[in-house]
């Protein structure tokens, strides 16, 4: 055409809406805070702003999150580790018996 070179990425493509409802799950200015800090290269057709899939997907990170213990969804997951748990009760027993020896 003119010598210059436009390439253009291969691969879907999918729009603002798609990337924030049906990929990542959040809000639409979600996507706009992750194009503004650089973290989601947008594509411009004519008027029409895309997103390549795997630039989208590239954003998901996996974390670790306990498994529930029933079946029932988070709700019943443990709130606190046996840990945690075992650290609370000898505390609460520590005050108790130091205020019982010195009163």
């Amino acid at each position: 055409m003119h010598g210059t070179d436009i390439s253009v990425p291969k691969g879907l493509f999918v729009t603002r809406t798609e990337a924030a409802e049906i990929h990542l799950r959040c809000h639409v200015k979600t996507i706009d805070r992750y194009v503004a800090a650089g973290r989601l290269p947008k594509y411009k057709f004519g008027r029409k702003t895309l997103f390549l899939l795997a630039d989208v997907l590239a954003l998901i990170k996996c974390v670790g999150v306990l498994p529930p213990t029933s079946g029932r969804g988070r709700a019943c997951a443990p709130f606190l580790s046996l840990d945690m748990v075992t650290f609370i009760a000898l505390s609460v027993a520590t005050l108790w018996i130091t205020f019982f020896l010195f009163h």
